[in-house]
């Protein structure tokens, strides 16, 4: 019963509710240690355009490959869930900002790569959000969550499939 209270039944990956207790569990654990915690933040790219294309149920295959691919590109230890609709969240633990940024790079490649069931014309991009704590304007769980969200937002404005940072975190080395 706790397994099916915290999946979602479609993709099997960890449902809303148990993101964001892991989350708050994660972000509380962070600042207890003085440790690093990257968030990512991704949606799929004109979704509903397959939906309206191939249907209903050819979106549900196209939600449950993208979900095997971003838990193939992860590690054991990093939280993958289903934000909502074709919104998905990725929760790194010991995680800089750098190393989320190579992350996301490799699952925004692993989706382009995909070949869908649906047809192989089919492209699945997606635009992500990247935030990182510590950080200077990310001082709670909440702040994390809203500044992935505004980076994902700012990824959708400049033309889809890319990644972005909240626009006050730095870059860093990797430079996007």
């Amino acid at each position: 019963l706790q397994r099916l209270s915290s999946t979602d039944g479609l993709t099997g990956l960890h449902n809303h509710r148990h993101f964001q207790e892991r989350l708050r569990e994660e972000f509380r654990r962070a600042q207890r240690y003085d440790d690093s915690l990257s968030l990512i933040l991704l949606d799929l790219d004109y979704f509903k355009e397959i939906n309206d294309k191939y249907g209903h149920s050819a979106g549900d295959g196209v939600l449950r490959e993208v979900a095997a691919a971003l838990t193939r590109g992860v590690r054991e230890t990093d939280l993958v869930a289903r934000y909502g609709g074709e919104e998905f969240a990725v929760l790194l633990p010991r995680t800089h900002l750098t190393g989320a940024l190579t992350v996301a790079e490799r699952v925004r490649r692993e989706l382009r790569a995909l070949r869908l069931e649906v047809s192989d014309s089919l492209q699945v991009t997606a635009s992500l959000g990247v935030s990182s704590f510590p950080h200077r304007t990310v001082l709670t769980p909440e702040q994390l969550l809203l500044t992935a969200d505004e980076a994902l937002y700012q990824a959708k404005r400049d033309g889809r499939d890319r990644i972005c940072l909240h626009p006050q975190l730095p870059v860093g080395p990797l430079g996007t």
